[in-house]
């Protein structure tokens, strides 16, 4: 068994030209890795829980605590592969006003509560008409009042930035603004998209 091992490895590594594929429960894998499982009701794979996984490299996968994580390279951290989706949004011609979330609030001290650690990593905007270049921000709130502001400003009614990485911590809280200056913008939705930080 050992040879067949240590045989199977120098041919993976002494040819550029095999292709070398890992199947458990087949001998004809489709892929690098494939597990095919049958209807045992014994799980595929088990992924055992870490406490505090060094990450170095895009893609590395660890389960901590009862979450599944991706290590993210270029934002230096480990975040959920799920994401949380924030709505804001108001309706009519608006300017110097809080976005509702999800249409239920709108007083300075109203947003997303933040049950865990978290990444914003995406907002987009878009607005129906009115001010075009209109500003908006997100700001971050706790329980002493202000923490940090980010502003942001349309172009041709629209925003989309898929690079941002704006921690926010567990007990905090996400106000989205429009801005005050210029003309109004009318019928204003935000929408933020955070994954969970470890």
């Amino acid at each position: 068994m050992e040879i067949s091992r240590s045989m199977t490895l120098f041919l993976c590594l002494s040819t550029n030209i095999m292709l070398c594929q890992v199947g458990v429960g087949t001998t004809n894998p489709t892929s690098e890795l494939e597990i095919e499982t049958t209807n045992t009701g014994i799980p595929a794979l088990e992924i055992n829980p870490q406490t505090a996984p060094v990450g170095s490299a895009d893609g590395q996968l660890s389960v901590i605590g009862d979450k599944l994580y991706m290590y993210d390279l270029t934002r230096a951290k480990w975040l959920s592969i799920e994401n949380t989706t924030l709505l804001y949004g108001r309706t009519g011609s608006r300017t110097n006003e809080v976005l509702r979330l999800m249409g239920n609030f709108g007083n300075q001290n109203s947003g997303a509560f933040i049950p865990m650690d978290a990444t914003i990593v995406h907002i987009s905007a878009r607005a129906r008409a009115g001010n075009s270049t209109k500003q908006f921000s997100l700001e971050i709130r706790n329980g002493a009042g202000f923490v940090s502001s980010t502003t942001y400003n349309l172009a041709a009614s629209e925003y989309i930035n898929t690079a941002l990485n704006i921690d926010i911590n567990a007990g905090e809280y996400l106000i989205a603004r429009i801005g005050s200056a210029g003309g109004n913008v009318t019928d204003l939705i935000l929408t933020v998209w955070l994954k969970w930080r470890q």
